[in-house]
């Protein structure tokens, strides 16, 4: 059995379990996240032999320095670890808009001195211990504010206080940016299919904006896919784009439909997503197709592109994690 020793406490670690699980296992106090390697909350230190695998996704300064992910780090002999000073990669956010766009869907718009990308991703801090990804879905060429589409769960532990207690005025520890969902220039003029489930669409609608604003030269397709016809949101958004780009067209989809529900008249979803991928989408060779969502959907919708055409360096996918409820 091997362990682990943090400021001169040594503790066993069970097989099968992390760094992460057995600290916690232990009540000692360690900032976590998404438990998958995203967030990177859960950052530590070691000045010793570190497992390749829990070191993906950090850039070659922080591996060079000993930092490596707790939550993915199984430690193969006795580690070393110290908690690494990460207080000054966080900058503070001021919450400028927060608008409710359905019933299980929150908007924040944050005003930050940060550089990013729409499609990417920041961790965003409500105390010490507690941090969530949320993706952007703003351009910053075109906005001075980081908007994050939020998914509400009731009894989570992150969405119910950022839309009940947070108020306009308020301040956001963030830290990030991270991820490269994001627009290439150099694909100018190749067809791009960004496939968005529920607030997947947040840097899939960032990323559409980008490319269109630099005056993408070939089409630019976004099918949009709900469960249920209440979930969808944004869509005025989506028709003003349509408007003012020729080469931008939106296809929505929803799950209810499949069960020949009547959609609203102005939601006219009358598939599912993969109904759609085979009607309209059904060679996608020369394509580059974004996908974003929960972790199921993308995995499936993956496949499904790859077998109707896509090469495999022309599907980028962005899976969201799939917390349970009362994690969220």
């Amino acid at each position: 059995m091997t362990s682990i020793i943090l400021n001169a406490q040594e503790f066993a670690v069970n097989d099968g379990e992390t760094v992460l699980d057995t600290l916690l296992r232990n009540r000692v106090a360690i900032p976590y996240g998404c438990r998958a390697g995203a967030c990177q909350a859960c950052l530590m230190m070691s000045d010793g032999e570190i497992p390749d695998d829990c070191q993906l996704g950090l850039s070659k300064e922080r591996i060079q320095e000993g930092y490596f992910l707790s939550c993915q780090c199984e430690p193969e002999q006795t580690m070393q670890l110290q908690f690494p000073a990460l207080s000054q990669e966080k900058h503070l956010a001021t919450v400028v808009e927060k608008t409710q766009l359905n019933p299980r869907t929150v908007r924040l718009r944050l005003s930050c001195r940060l550089r990013w990308r729409a499609g990417q991703y920041i961790t965003l801090w409500i105390n010490d211990r507690t941090a969530r990804c949320y993706s952007i879905a703003s351009v910053a060429s075109l906005h001075y504010f980081i908007e994050l589409h939020i998914r509400i769960y009731p009894t989570g532990a992150v969405s119910p206080y950022l839309l009940n207690t947070i108020k306009i005025g308020d301040q956001l520890a963030i830290q990030g940016p991270y991820g490269e969902c994001v627009y290439d220039p150099k694909q100018a003029q190749q067809a791009l299919l960004l496939i968005a489930a529920g607030t997947g669409l947040a840097p899939l609608l960032g990323l559409a904006q980008d490319a269109l604003s630099q005056g993408h030269g070939s089409a630019v397709h976004l099918l949009f896919s709900v469960k249920r016809h209440k979930d969808f949101y944004g869509i005025s958004e989506l028709q003003i784009l349509q408007q003012q780009y020729a080469n931008f067209h939106v296809t929505l989809a929803c799950d209810e439909a499949v069960a020949t529900l009547t959609p609203p008249p102005e939601l006219p979803a009358t598939a599912s997503y993969s109904a759609v991928l085979h009607r309209d989408f059904a060679q996608l060779r020369g394509t580059k197709v974004y996908i974003c969502g929960g972790d199921d959907f993308v995995q499936r919708a993956q496949k499904q592109c790859f077998m109707q055409g896509a090469s495999r360096r022309d599907i980028i996918c962005e899976a969201f994690i799939n917390f349970s409820p009362s994690e969220a």
